[in-house]
């Protein structure tokens, strides 16, 4: 494994009205983000877009693409990746403007040089055996237009390995792999190291989380995803990709961030990963 690189999910080293509140675009102080990314040693911000369309959201304003770009470099960082969430409310292979939309994202995408395009297919987009090939067929034009652009499609989702396999033989582009969520992938009988080994050389990013039983984000290192076998197999099969904490803020989001990265560099120490 080369050297890891980190990043924080938009929103997660900001308070928010509540705590039930996961992902979260911080208005008022989005750009203060970048400035909390320099000081805790972070390399990039993954930005997301949300469930209903925002137009505040800087993603689909060019001015504040242009802030971004600023702020990025004023701050030593980079861009890396976008995750949008936009198709677990909407979904994907019945929404109308569904090529239109993706031509603006993309545009916008590149003016900030985002390597990796993250699909969130959740609820509304769940995929089936049933849909399987319906879905194959959007992600396939997706992969296209992204593709002309260098950008990378990594698509989360929690079907099964097997059926992600199957997947990715449909689409058959060379530009989508999929992200692996060390939370949402959570599986009694540490069935994750096997996992990953299976999904091996599909998996490009990794989202970092912890959850207990009832599908609730927890504070890393208090529900049971284990982080010491996901880093192991990770390592064995000479993943190459970034990690994005996309972690319960606590009660103090910045204080918690500190940790969360101090818990996983322990966990890499411990299996002599490189840092």
């Amino acid at each position: 494994m080369k050297k890891i690189e980190f990043g924080f999910i938009q929103g997660r080293m900001t308070n928010t009205p509540s705590k039930n509140i996961l992902q979260y675009f911080p208005k008022k102080n989005w750009k203060k983000e970048f400035f909390y990314a320099k000081k805790y040693n972070f390399k990039f911000i993954e930005y997301f877009g949300e469930r209903k369309l925002n137009k505040n959201n800087p993603i689909w304003n060019e001015k504040k693409l242009n802030e971004i770009n600023y702020l990025v470099k004023k701050n030593k960082l980079y861009n890396y990746s976008f995750c949008d969430d936009y198709f677990i409310n909407n979904n994907l292979i019945s929404y109308k403007d569904f090529e239109s939309y993706y031509l603006k994202l993309s545009k916008n995408l590149f003016k900030i040089k985002i390597k990796v395009y993250v699909l969130a297919l959740f609820e509304k987009s769940i995929i089936t055996k049933n849909n399987i090939n319906a879905y194959a067929k959007h992600i396939k034009i997706i992969a296209n237009i992204f593709d002309k652009l260098k950008i990378k499609v990594a698509l989360e989702t929690n079907i099964d390995a097997k059926l992600i396999t199957h997947l990715l033989k449909l689409v058959s582009r060379k530009n989508v792999f999929i992200v692996y969520d060390t939370g949402n992938r959570l599986k009694k009988g540490n069935l994750q190291f096997n996992e990953i080994i299976k999904l091996n050389n599909y998996i490009l990013h990794v989202h970092l989380k912890d959850k207990n039983w009832n599908d609730e984000n927890v504070i890393l290192g208090t529900g049971f995803v284990n982080f010491t076998s996901i880093l192991m197999a990770l390592k064995l099969i000479k993943f190459k990709g970034k990690f994005v904490f996309e972690t319960n803020r606590g009660n103090n989001p910045r204080e918690t961030m500190i940790r969360n990265k101090k818990y996983i560099l322990n966990k890499l120490n411990r299996i002599n990963i490189k840092k």
